[in-house]
């Protein structure tokens, strides 16, 4: 009514979804902070990255005595470990209208399905779950010099089961996701620069995952 004052007015707080993904973990877990942390501190809902459940620690430790899953089984595991992050890492910092990084996403896994021959009609299948993020990054779509050991989904796929179970040489297997990375992100309707070795490239949008240690509790660490 005219002349009536509105009273207990709420300021809702627009939740944000970020993904970044990349063919280096190192790389994309980085882009993924310096995302987080150009956001307003008072927004920020922190980082999630892959392995939150423990899934792929119980895997490595694991060693010979499980033999090398295929691709198709590891990104069955990684399809679970995504769910584990989204009920108790990402959905939850969302529903506080923050702004939440995950590195790596989607697209890092189906980059992986694809490199190593998997079907992308499967891959969409596996991980039609996960919501759309509202902003995608991709960063480091060439393969790095620098990436090494296990610190990205990538980096394990091939220490650990991909490379001896699909044939791939290293640099193969990096470039084919890269390939797939670069197609992924003009599919998203992202421009990608022409990427090298050591540039990050990224797009509007971008989300990113954290590796939690044994027994640590579910939630996201925030960036200062």
């Amino acid at each position: 009514m005219a002349g009536t004052e509105r009273a207990g007015a709420v300021t809702v707080r627009r939740a944000v979804l970020i993904s970044v993904d990349s063919v280096s973990g190192t790389a994309a877990e980085a882009a993924g902070r310096a995302v987080l942390a150009s956001a307003a501190r008072a927004r920020r809902g922190g980082i999630s990255t892959w392995d939150a459940s423990g899934l792929f620690q119980d895997l490595a430790a694991a060693g010979g005595e499980a033999g090398a899953p295929s691709a198709r089984t590891l990104l069955l595991l990684y399809a679970a470990d995504l769910a584990f992050r989204l009920r108790w890492e990402i959905r939850p910092a969302l529903a506080e209208g923050r702004v939440v990084v995950a590195a790596p996403y989607v697209d890092t896994a189906i980059a992986l399905g694809r490199a190593a021959g998997l079907r992308s009609g499967w891959l969409t299948n596996l991980f039609g779950f996960a919501p759309p993020p509202d902003e995608s990054r991709y960063v480091d779509l060439l393969p790095l010099e620098t990436a090494a050991g296990d610190a990205g989904l990538l980096e394990f796929a091939w220490c650990q089961t991909v490379g001896m179970v699909v044939s791939l040489s290293r640099e193969q297997l990096f470039d084919r996701a890269g390939v797939q990375l670069r197609i992924l992100a003009r599919r998203a309707g992202r421009r990608a620069a022409a990427p090298t070795a050591r540039t990050a490239v990224a797009t509007p949008g971008s989300r990113t995952t954290r590796r939690s240690e044994p027994g640590s509790a579910p939630g996201l660490p925030r960036v200062p």
